[in-house]
């Protein structure tokens, strides 16, 4: 028998359909270390909330293991490539509907002791992970 392949890219992008469909904007958040190439001064406590709407993307790929797309940063295209372990939330600008995730990707404090402390240690469940307040308000969709 073998295993079930992750829910989590199909939550992703049915949500990003969703947002498409209803006119909204789709952003993602994503933590750090399972991003590349956005520039590290985006980052606040080692996350970035993106727009990948098709106005602010081109190219975008939402496969069972990774994101990618081009944009731009100050006027300069940039390769995206995230890792599905590192986004924890995918919801509508408009309306801030959309689901959270908890990370899964190993989060290692770099040296400068700016670690993020809402992501909870490797000994707690994951199942109780709470995403930390903020910005953006998520509801629940029932």
């Amino acid at each position: 028998m073998s295993s079930a392949s992750s829910i989590k890219p199909y939550l992703i992008r049915a949500v990003y359909e969703w947002c498409i469909d209803n006119g909204h904007c789709p952003y993602i958040s994503v933590l750090e270390e399972g991003c590349s190439g956005v520039s590290v001064e985006l980052f606040e406590n080692r996350k970035v909330t993106l727009n990948i709407s098709s106005q602010s993307v081109t190219d975008l790929l939402i496969d069972n293991e990774i994101i990618q797309f081009v944009t731009r940063f100050n006027g300069v295209p940039k390769k995206v490539s995230i890792m599905l372990g590192a986004v924890v939330a995918i919801f509508s600008r408009e309306s801030g509907q959309g689901l959270t995730f908890a990370p899964e990707i190993n989060i290692e404090p770099n040296d400068e002791n700016n670690a993020d402390d809402s992501v909870l240690p490797k000994e707690q469940p994951s199942s109780h992970y709470l995403p930390p307040t903020g910005k953006t308000i998520l509801k629940v969709i029932k």
